[in-house]
């Protein structure tokens, strides 16, 4: 029934896009962070025109307060350089640093990677991923260690739309002078979630490949591969853990669940369907709140008003969700917390009786009255990033099922 449900919907979504006139530029929230008291988003801007291309605007940075106040916006242009379909962003020391893909993922213009100094709140052009390795490729996942490691995950599709993908990594000094660093791995193959989340905790670089989930060393030396047989399915989006191990959820697009990766020493165990019966478009979000409280959010994506929202108590044993809720808005793509509230960022939106996609959204939930104990555990397993674009939550493919899946099951998401 699922299936069938699945299908309908992703059908009624091609159609109601193809509808959608180009006008004013949809406005796509890809990631969230808090940096002092102040909440930063990365928003992504686009026509969507009736023949399913999309015409991008440059991206932007936008600072609120923590009562969701806008304070400021950054348009990331300089010149005639502009940052389009920005994706993915991290945080360090001050400093915002974003990967873009450029334009559509079957593209020749090649993305690149910006500088946001947020006490000065000025922008600038870094690199440019198609003069630093000969390839128009976009940026499909940043990450950044503790001590200044920036990891690069770049790539594109070929005509045959298999993923050509290299993973670099650098400093972020070395980064700020225009220094893309050492290629350290090169990849390929079929699957459509591409993307890198740090895990500082593990100091482990975890990584979508396709179908499968890859942990990496800080160098970026494989260490262990995971694949959809020991996950449940096809990898979908991750999310890792400040207390060790990484949630994640997978999909055949029609059907998803969620799972957990722990390690011990060198030894590694996958629990895999914790969460059970989702929908194709499921993705989840680590987080904790002021206490250090662990929670984990799902989401399923239904192609209307809202997503269904689970939030699980990350200490627990997923068998009950302790807030089930349907009215936050439609696609949550990214989330952070600060004080008693979670935020979070919406790729789409829509009003009742509208059926075109409007511009996402971003909104807050006060979590105080979540746990009956605010207390941690004495080792409790802590998340750590919650932003989807600072953590890269998403599987860059997770984000494009739009242009990879046969045309009866294409639905709209973002690039």
């Amino acid at each position: 029934m699922k299936s069938w449900r699945f299908l309908a919907l992703s059908v009624l979504a091609l159609i109601l896009w193809s509808g959608v006139a180009t006008g004013a530029p949809l406005e796509h929230y890809e990631g969230l962070t808090v940096y002092g008291d102040k909440v930063y988003a990365l928003v992504s801007r686009a026509d969507h025109n009736p023949d399913l291309t999309l015409d991008y605007h440059p991206s932007k940075i936008v600072e609120f307060n923590a009562a969701l106040v806008k304070q400021r916006e950054l348009v990331l242009q300089n010149g005639t350089e502009t940052a389009k379909n920005s994706t993915s962003f991290a945080l360090h020391n001050g400093k915002l640093y974003v990967g873009s893909v450029g334009g559509m993922v079957q593209n020749d213009e090649g993305g690149d990677v910006w500088e946001v100094d947020i006490g000065n709140w000025t922008a600038r052009k870094l690199l440019s991923v198609k003069d630093a390795t000969g390839n128009p490729w976009g940026v499909s996942g940043l990450e950044i260690a503790t001590d200044g490691r920036v990891f690069i995950l770049v790539g594109g599709y070929d005509a045959s739309w298999n993923f050509v993908a290299r993973l670099y990594i650098t400093a972020v000094a070395d980064l700020s002078a225009g220094t893309i660093g050492l290629e350290t791995s090169v990849l390929s193959g079929g699957g459509y979630s591409w993307g890198i989340a740090w895990s500082e905790f593990d100091q482990i670089l975890w990584m979508m490949a396709g179908t499968e989930i890859q942990a990496r060393s800080i160098n970026g030396a494989l260490r262990e591969t995971f694949t959809p047989s020991q996950l449940g399915d096809n990898i979908y989006a991750i999310s890792p853990l400040e207390g060790g191990g990484l949630f994640y959820t997978v999909s055949n697009y029609v059907n998803g669940s969620a799972g957990l990766i722990t390690r011990t020493g060198s030894n590694y165990t996958v629990r895999p369907n914790l969460v059970t019966n989702l929908g194709g478009d499921a993705a989840g979000f680590a987080f904790k709140n002021k206490n250090g409280v662990p929670g984990f959010l799902l989401r399923e994506f239904n192609f209307g008003a809202n997503d269904i929202v689970y939030i699980y108590d990350a200490r627990g044993d997923f068998s009950a969700p302790i807030v089930n809720v349907s009215n936050w808005g439609t696609n949550i793509n990214s989330i952070t917390t600060l004080g008693d509230f979670l935020y979070f960022g919406t790729y789409e939106s829509y009003e009742s009786g509208n059926p075109n996609q409007l511009s996402g959204e971003i909104g807050r939930v006060d979590m105080s009255d979540w746990w009956d104990d605010e207390s941690p555990d004495p080792d409790p397993i802590v998340p750590g990033k919650s932003s989807g674009g600072g953590g890269c939550d998403f599987g860059f493919g997770a984000a494009i099922l739009l242009l990879l899946i046969p045309a009866t099951l294409v639905k709209y998401r973002k690039r």
